[in-house]
């Protein structure tokens, strides 16, 4: 591989590393504020991300490749309310497609087929993401939360796994 893609490739390992300690993050709000269907939801997201890492990190070392471990951002926790986090995630996501094309672009740019079908793969997946966490942050912004609609969605979380 084109050293220039070994390194987007890398970027993005480490982008993938972020966003599960958002996502852990994010489950640690909820768990401090008692609401256990969003917690566990956020940790299987962390999970989604750590497993996007891993699969990247076996794409990189199938291809003989160097892997590069880089210093991983602490994510900022400053949300206000639920709302607030949930948008939050929402950027996450949408970011992670945005480098997954920037990656793409990279892969095309250098020629490298093998890479430009992996990396579609993985965009696939991720506008899959972005649209199912679109509903989410809908769904949370237009439930009153004081009443106890955000509770219910809170219970169904999981059917949007």
């Amino acid at each position: 591989m084109d050293s220039k893609l070994v390194d987007a490739f890398n970027k993005q390992i480490n982008h993938e590393f972020y966003s599960a300690y958002l996502y852990f993050a994010m489950s640690t709000y909820f768990d401090e504020i008692a609401m256990k269907g969003f917690c566990d939801y956020m940790k299987h997201k962390a999970s989604q991300k750590l497993n996007n890492a891993q699969k990247i990190y076996d794409y990189i070392i199938l291809r003989d490749e160097k892997l590069t471990l880089l210093k991983i951002d602490e994510p900022s926790i400053d949300w206000i309310n639920v709302t607030d986090l949930f948008s939050s995630a929402l950027a996450c996501e949408e970011l992670t497609l945005t480098k997954l094309n920037e990656l793409y672009k990279i892969a095309k740019d250098t020629d490298d087929i093998a890479a430009i079908e992996y990396v579609a793969g993985m965009i696939s997946q991720q506008v899959i993401y972005v649209g199912k966490m679109r509903k989410l942050v809908f769904r949370v912004k237009n439930s009153n939360i004081i009443s106890p609609n955000i509770e219910i969605l809170e219970l169904g979380i999981k059917e949007s796994v």
